[in-house]
């Protein structure tokens, strides 16, 4: 099976990564969630996002967001909409959360 590995420095893309531990109904952290990542996904620079849930029976509350762009930039302008902190707001009052952007040093794929 051949593999593809290259040096993915100074590509621009970053990833943005936010855990959250959820104080609310897994249904409503949800519905909120998909109704910021639709605002997201219409701001200039978003690639994709996957918001995933923990599969420990003891951590059902926690979930990782793990959101592509195509620079530093446009997440920071994202953020910075003033749309944005109404969509914020009733995320962080069901949740706490933390996030940090990332910048790729490798990456691997199997094509």
């Amino acid at each position: 099976m051949p593999t593809h590995k290259y040096d993915a420095i100074d590509s621009g893309i970053v990833t943005f990564v936010n855990q959250f531990t959820v104080h609310s109904s897994p249904e409503e952290f949800e519905r909120i969630f998909a109704e910021v990542s639709e605002f997201m996904a219409e701001q200039p620079g978003f690639i994709q996002y996957t918001l995933s849930r923990s599969i420990d029976e003891d951590k059902q509350d926690r979930y990782i967001n793990i959101a592509l762009w195509e620079d530093a930039q446009s997440w920071k302008n994202a953020v910075a909409h003033p749309g944005f902190q109404d969509h914020a707001k009733e995320i962080r009052a069901r949740t706490t959360n933390v996030g940090e952007l990332y910048a790729p040093r490798q990456s691997f794929s199997v094509k």
